[in-house]
C-alpha cells in the first residue's frame, strides 16, 4: 500500500509542471517524507478546478462521518473495490491527483525490511486519488492497484502499488473520470546500508 511519499520541489516547479497555480502560497510546504498516518497536508489538484493546486489532508474524512472517524482506514483506496466501500461509493466522481516526486515502500527480506525511494528519477508525477469535503476539511485517499514491474519485487507481501500517473494524458484522463492504466517503469533506490541495489 502507499502510506509514505515525498514532494521536495519548489512551488514554481509544480506550477510549471502541472500548469496550475498554488491556491494559497502561504500554506504551501515541501517534505522529504510525508507520513500518511500523521494526516499531512500535501499538494493536490482536483477535478473541481484543474487550474488550482490545493493543500489537502491525506486521509479521507467522509462528509457524513463524525469527528472521531478513523482516517487511517482511508489513507488508501483499492481501485477494485471503490464502488463497494461506504467511504468512497458516493464520491466516485470526486477525482484528484496528488503531486509528488516519489513515494516510499519497504521490501521484506527474511526478518529485515529495506526502505526504497520509488519514483521516476526524482521527477514530478502524480498519484491518482479520490477526495471529499467535510465542512472546511478537504481530504483525499491514494488509489492503489495491483503491483506491476519492480513493485512486485519490492512490495513482495501484499503486491500493491499506488496508481501512478506519469504523463499529462494520464492525469487528464483520470481527472475526467476515465479508466487509466498506471505507469510502473519506476526507478527504485534502496535506502538501507545492508542493501544498496538499484532496480
Amino acid at each position: 500500500m502507499c502510506f509514505h511519499s515525498k514532494q521536495t520541489k519548489k512551488a514554481q516547479k509544480l506550477e510549471h509542471k502541472f500548469n496550475a497555480k498554488i491556491e494559497n502560497i502561504d500554506v504551501f510546504t515541501t517534505s522529504k517524507h510525508y507520513n500518511g498516518f500523521s494526516f499531512p497536508k500535501t499538494p493536490v489538484i482536483t477535478n473541481e478546478d484543474v487550474s488550482k493546486i490545493q493543500m489537502m489532508h491525506w486521509g479521507l474524512h467522509p462528509n457524513w462521518a463524525q469527528d472521531d472517524f478513523n482516517k487511517t482506514f482511508t489513507l488508501n483506496a483499492r481501485i477494485e473495490t471503490l464502488s463497494d466501500k461506504k467511504s468512497f461509493k458516493n464520491i466516485l466522481n470526486n477525482r484528484c491527483v496528488i503531486l509528488v516526486n516519489g513515494f516510499y515502500e519497504w521490501q521484506h527480506i527474511k526478518n529485515q525490511k529495506v526502505k526504497y525511494d520509488i519514483g521516476f528519477n526524482d521527477e514530478l508525477f502524480a498519484l491518482a486519488g479520490i477526495f471529499d469535503k467535510n465542512n472546511s476539511y478537504k481530504s483525499y485517499s491514494v488509489i492503489t492497484t495491483k503491483a506491476q514491474g519492480v513493485m512486485c519485487e519490492i512490495h513482495n507481501t501484499k503486491l500493491r502499488m499506488p496508481l501512478a500517473l506519469n504523463s499529462k494524458k494520464q492525469i487528464e484522463s483520470w481527472l475526467q473520470g476515465d479508466e487509466v492504466m498506471p505507469s510502473f517503469n519506476f526507478s527504485a533506490i534502496a535506502k538501507s546500508d545492508f542493501q544498496t541495489s538499484l532496480f
